[in-house]
């Protein structure tokens, strides 16, 4: 029996806190597949949603648990790393630091479908990973544009309308479509920069930028993309009327000076 496969290459365009199996208490950091196929699965069930993510990727939920149809490798990546980024750069100090694999470190990857897998799991698990790729991110801090994945393909966009394109699963969906929007697209601004400005949140509404104390994530979602025209930020929010109410809020914060230092959000 033939299984299909496919790879995906891709670069690190920030530092990515991804760590270990030791969690916390690890003193390097790696690229593992478990995290990696945590995030693809969460694009998948952001546009396919839960039933096929569970059926594509498995699940051990009640009495209905069933395997993956869909099995993800490491083909080469990066060694792991003991070099330190900051935690929060926007703060005076960084506020702690913490190994991570490093900007500018590349990986590849491969889907390959296993005898379960139908033409349309196969289809669909494709379609999440290169949503993850171009619109996720991994690792600690991940919602805050650390471990901006960012794919090396031919297909991989170089223009604004070519990343709207490929993210119509989900900007295009007929039930509670997500919100897009690039932030600095002509600033020419290193990624330092625009990593400083999107951990350079508010405390809150917790509905835009989650709550720490009540473990709430944020469904706000910043990640350094790179098109032909630089380096850039793209925002991502799981409701499209959301997307202006969380520019507001980044310019109206007390101290706005990082966000009102970049341009114009362009809307997708």
């Amino acid at each position: 029996m033939h299984l299909a496969t496919s790879e995906f290459r891709f670069v690190l365009l920030t530092p990515c806190f991804s760590g270990t199996a030791e969690g916390r208490e690890a003193t390097h950091s790696e690229l593992r597949v478990p995290p990696i196929r945590g995030h693809i699965r969460f694009w998948h069930q952001a546009a396919f949603g839960m039933d096929s993510a569970n059926r594509v990727w498995g699940s051990t939920s009640g009495n209905e648990g069933q395997g993956s149809r869909v099995a993800v490798r490491i083909l080469s990546g990066t060694a792991p790393s003991r070099l330190p980024a900051q935690l929060l750069p926007h703060k005076s100090h960084g506020q702690g630091s913490r190994a991570a694999l490093p900007a500018g470190a590349t990986a590849s990857l491969q889907l390959q479908s296993l005898p379960a897998c139908t033409n349309d799991d196969w289809a669909k698990a494709d379609a999440s990973t290169k949503l993850w790729l171009l619109a996720g991110t991994l690792g600690y801090r991940a919602n805050r544009a650390a471990g901006s994945v960012w794919p090396e393909e031919k297909w991989t966009p170089k223009s604004r309308e070519e990343l709207a394109h490929l993210l119509a699963p989900l900007i295009a969906r007929p039930v509670q479509p997500w919100g897009a929007a690039l932030v600095a697209e002509s600033a020419n601004k290193p990624w330092s920069d625009l990593r400083e400005a999107a951990s350079d949140t508010p405390m809150g509404p917790p509905h835009l930028f989650g709550n720490a104390q009540l473990r709430k994530p944020s469904p706000v979602r910043f990640k350094v993309i790179r098109l032909t025209s630089g380096l850039c930020l793209l925002v991502v929010v799981p409701s499209k009327n959301s997307i202006k109410e969380a520019e507001r809020a980044l310019k109206s914060k007390p101290d706005p000076h990082r966000w009102n230092d970049l341009d114009d959000w362009r809307f997708l």
